[in-house]
């Protein structure tokens, strides 16, 4: 990660270190399984299913914007690209295609999610890298 940041040709986010990213992952990861988890235990099955949804709605922004439009934008791979085509896109066409059909989700509550996806990856994305850096710091 720290490489590939230094060598963008244009600066979009502050450098950010291997753990710090390594952080900013587990800790989105544990939040992904810790919702699961809720989910399927805890929670009403409607609302089990928005927060799902939710977050694979921010997974598939997140595929488009920074993975492939920054590998298609600066022509150069970009950490994330080949997950992002080969799992998350195949994967969120197949789970929305599916709760759509099954009626879990209108085309109203699809369109909300993805409308609320771009601001909760930033949220999410800067959240998980300060936690990140405060943890990379107390390391050194």
């Amino acid at each position: 990660m720290e490489r590939w940041t230094k060598r963008l040709p244009l600066k979009i986010h502050p450098n950010v270190t291997t753990r710090q990213f390594t952080v900013a992952v587990t800790i989105l990861s544990v939040m992904g399984f810790l919702i699961t988890y809720l989910e399927i235990n805890y929670l009403h099955p409607s609302t089990g299913y928005l927060l799902i949804l939710g977050m694979q709605a921010i997974l598939l922004f997140n595929a488009f914007i920074p993975h492939i439009a920054s590998t298609i934008g600066f022509r150069m791979y970009s950490p994330g690209v080949i997950t992002a085509v080969l799992l998350t896109l195949p994967f969120s066409y197949y789970l929305f295609h599916r709760a759509l059909n099954e009626h879990l989700l209108s085309w109203n509550q699809f369109w909300i999610l993805l409308g609320i996806a771009p601001f909760a990856t930033v949220v999410f994305a800067f959240t998980s890298l300060q936690l990140g850096k405060a943890w990379d710091k107390s390391k050194h």
